[in-house]
């Protein structure tokens, strides 16, 4: 299991490696913000320019990255369902749903 450390560093080298390295000077991890689940830990973050300005318009669209336990990798939480019910459904394999 990781600890809220190991799941903020996965996170920011995911986000400033694979998801935003054209602005990876701008992310701001927010390691207060972490939550254990059994699943794995989320994390959220936003970018320098949101936090300086409070212009919605440079938020991330999406803020919640996931960090599974399981070493998969760090990946953005979907915008639906809620973050505490997609990590309820990944740890009861219940991920992605099933149609029909």
């Amino acid at each position: 299991m990781l600890t809220r450390d190991q799941a903020v560093a996965a996170a920011a080298a995911f986000l400033k490696s694979r998801a935003h390295p054209d602005r990876a000077g701008s992310v701001v991890m927010l390691p207060d913000t972490a939550v254990d689940f059994a699943y794995g830990r989320t994390v959220r973050f936003d970018f320098r320019e949101h936090i300086e300005t409070g212009d919605p318009t440079q938020a991330p669209f999406s803020s919640v990255v996931v960090v599974p336990h399981d070493g998969s990798p760090p990946h953005f939480a979907p915008t639906f369902p809620p973050v505490a019910t997609y990590m309820e459904m990944r740890a009861a394999g219940n991920w992605p749903p099933r149609k029909g």
